[in-house]
């Protein structure tokens, strides 16, 4: 049996989805076989995952064992079997089945997103476009962590701004105001001598390392075409961005995820000089300016530490591992741990 975007539309909530967003569930969609007589999920269990009967038939068993039958493409198929937190029904597959098995959460924030249409219109005045943007960065790593409760905020306090061909949208040295993302049009990133840093499309964004140090741009960002961009203020961008991503661990809770099977490391985000003067046992060093360069060495499954004493260039480090699907956090009160190197 071939998944595609009319067999999804069967489900609830896919319905109501266009093409794009649709195509997006597919690609997180895995589909699982399981055979007769087995268990598919217990009663009491919190599962991450829904899922929905694909083919075959289930019995699903309350705690007085009265049973019901679940059969692929009756209209009780339409939502997942797992329909509750925590499961209250127990799920046995009574003849070969096959289950469609999605995150909770992806689909969760795949909704809110595809929702948030109440939008000024773009450039072209089409809803299409403007969708495009959105689902650009709902595969961003750093907005798959946004909140679901904080994505239609998200979208109705951007703002559009249409910007032409060869006008500078920020320049280094500038106070940053703004988190920006292009709906439409193409831009460089300069630095002070014109040398060209990066090209930008639709969907990519700028602007808030700025926001995130409090500090002034370092960088020249300059449209190459005419185009649109959706402008997010400051304190929108710390309240709906910043604040809910970027966690705060004391020197005890790290030791705590020390623990945990996938690892854990320090980085120390200071130049050498100063870390000279002190700094956490074992910890990496990669000064602020070198972490672009250096998220292409880091590992993927280990949470990353970037200790404190290094000020809001901590806070702009971590943010660079987040954009880069990585996991992080800030190390609070770094310093304590400096006698045991």
């Amino acid at each position: 049996m071939t998944l595609n975007r009319d067999r999804l539309r069967f489900f609830s909530p896919f319905s109501t989805l266009s093409g794009d967003y649709l195509d997006k569930v597919l690609d997180k969609a895995k589909v699982l076989d399981v055979p007769k007589g087995k268990i598919i999920f217990p009663r009491g269990k919190t599962l991450p995952d829904s899922l929905y009967l694909l083919e075959g038939e289930v019995d699903l068993v309350s705690a007085s064992f009265e049973r019901s039958t679940r059969s692929a493409g009756s209209e009780a198929s339409q939502v997942p079997l797992n329909n509750t937190l925590p499961t209250e029904l127990s799920a046995v597959a009574t003849t070969p089945v096959r289950l469609l098995q999605l995150e909770r959460d992806f689909i969760d924030k795949v909704m809110a997103w595809s929702q948030s249409q109440d939008q000024p219109q773009n450039a072209t005045g089409t809803v299409e476009d403007e969708n495009d943007w959105m689902s650009y960065l709902l595969e961003a790593p750093l907005f798959a962590r946004v909140p679901p409760g904080n994505i239609q905020q998200l979208f109705v306090r951007f703002m559009p701004h249409k910007v032409k061909a060869n006008e500078w949208i920020v320049r280094e040295g500038e106070p940053g105001d703004f988190f920006y993302v292009l709906e439409a049009g193409r831009a460089q990133v300069k630095d002070k001598s014109d040398r060209i840093l990066a090209e930008l499309g639709p969907g990519e964004y700028f602007g808030e390392e700025a926001l995130v140090g409090d500090t002034t741009r370092n960088a020249c960002v300059q449209m190459l075409t005419d185009g649109t961009l959706m402008k997010l203020g400051k304190a929108d961008f710390q309240v709906l961005l910043q604040e809910p991503i970027m966690r705060e661990v004391t020197p005890s809770e790290w030791q705590q995820l020390m623990k945990k099977p996938a690892g854990a490391v320090v980085l120390d985000v200071r130049l050498p000089l100063e870390r000279r003067m002190g700094h956490v046992p074992e910890s990496r060093n990669i000064p602020l300016k070198r972490m672009r360069e250096a998220l292409t060495e880091l590992e993927i499954g280990p949470t990353y530490a970037v200790a404190d004493d290094g000020g809001r260039r901590s806070y702009v480090a971590v943010q660079l591992l987040l954009q880069a699907g990585l996991d992080a956090v800030v190390l609070k009160d770094a310093p304590q741990l400096y006698s045991q190197a």
